[in-house]
């Protein structure tokens, strides 16, 4: 397979635009290397760039935004423990109430997506199913 173009362009959900942009501001505090936060920073402003010319943000948006990072920033340190778990073949009670937040962080997650979409009357939904649980 060849990429065809440097650029690829494609229709989004607005909440999945600010849902990455909130894990890019993630990254950019959590990463180290200059190389890497480069790359890191072109995408955040390219990112950035499409929000501000295609998303109003009213007080209703910054908060949701700020949940939704918060949400992702719980999911990125569960992520770390989790790995601190595998790497010392621990998988106890620790390991089985970090894996059980990354699905109940995960649907707290979906709901703020949802509701940014609903607001901002993205073309675009996001659709999840699970089982109940």
């Amino acid at each position: 397979m060849v990429i065809k173009s440097k650029k690829i362009l494609s229709e989004i959900s607005a909440s999945e635009l600010l849902d990455k942009i909130s894990i890019l501001e993630i990254k950019l505090d959590k990463i180290k290397g200059k190389e890497n936060l480069e790359e890191i920073n072109k995408e955040y402003k390219i990112l950035k760039d499409v929000q501000d010319s295609s998303i109003e943000v009213t007080e209703k948006l910054k908060t949701l935004f700020k949940e939704i990072k918060e949400v992702n920033l719980n999911l990125w340190n569960i992520e770390d423990e989790l790995r601190i778990c595998e790497k010392n073949k621990d998988f106890g009670q620790s390991f089985i109430k970090l894996a059980r937040d990354v699905y109940l962080n995960n649907d707290k997650r979906s709901k703020i997506k949802s509701e940014i979409n609903k607001i901002l009357g993205s073309n675009i939904k996001e659709i999840k199913q699970y089982v109940d649980y």
